[in-house]
């Protein structure tokens, strides 16, 4: 199984941080954000991983390199511009195959078991790892049998950035501006074609200062 990180983001509201480093690059109790989710996706078996880069691209290929250091297989998808979510999907789909792959945010922080979805036998076009935002006390999906749903009106949980995709759903097509869920998980959830799954552990998106100074707080490893 390989594993899609998205980290091609600007991370402006980060600046002056982010003036010469890329988020993935800063430093979180001395290991650069994106480290830690590589070494958390190696323990769980998966040493093949693909990052889509854009904003100081080369500072993150620079640090990883092929990944050898960490005995990882790390292969770049690097952006001229900024394709969105799903356009980076498009783009980097060259360095897939057919089997189901992780997607990751590389903008996160958790402590997700990421094993849960390298032993899942995914029988949908995409699960969905759903947490409990408590800064979005409304949210924008639930669970109905498994499935994803957006039709209930008081949902209760967002995307966590961590999911399982088959690869089939990404379309054949020349790179574009595109949103994962937007332009292409939207319209097979609405055939009940996801499912996903509720985690309570520790999911933290990293895009602003006071998220860092969280983040610094909660993590005990």
């Amino acid at each position: 199984m390989k594993a899609f990180i998205l980290a091609a983001g600007k991370g402006e509201r980060l600046k002056p941080l982010t003036n010469n480093t890329p988020k993935p690059l800063i430093p979180i109790k001395g290991k650069p954000l994106l480290e830690w989710n590589l070494l958390k996706l190696k323990s769980a078996g998966i040493t093949d991983v693909v990052i889509n880069l854009h904003y100081l691209g080369d500072e993150i290929i620079n640090y990883f390199g092929d990944g050898r250091n960490l005995n990882l297989n790390i292969q770049y998808s690097m952006e001229q511009n900024l394709l969105g979510t799903g356009g980076a999907l498009i783009q980097g789909n060259f360095f897939l195959d057919d089997s189901p792959f992780i997607l990751l945010s590389g903008d996160l922080w958790t402590n997700y078991p990421f094993s849960r979805l390298v032993t899942k036998v995914l029988e949908s076009k995409a699960h969905l790892v759903l947490i409990k935002d408590q800064n979005k006390p409304k949210g924008d999906f639930n669970l109905v049998d498994s499935k994803i749903s957006t039709d209930i009106k008081n949902n209760e949980f967002t995307y966590s950035g961590i999911s399982l995709i088959d690869p089939s759903i990404i379309p054949n097509e020349e790179p574009t501006s595109k949103e994962l869920w937007k332009d292409i998980l939207e319209s097979h959830a609405k055939k009940k074609q996801l499912t996903g799954e509720i985690f309570h552990g520790l999911v933290k998106n990293v895009n602003n200062f006071i998220d860092l100074e969280q983040l610094d707080v909660a993590i005990t490893e």
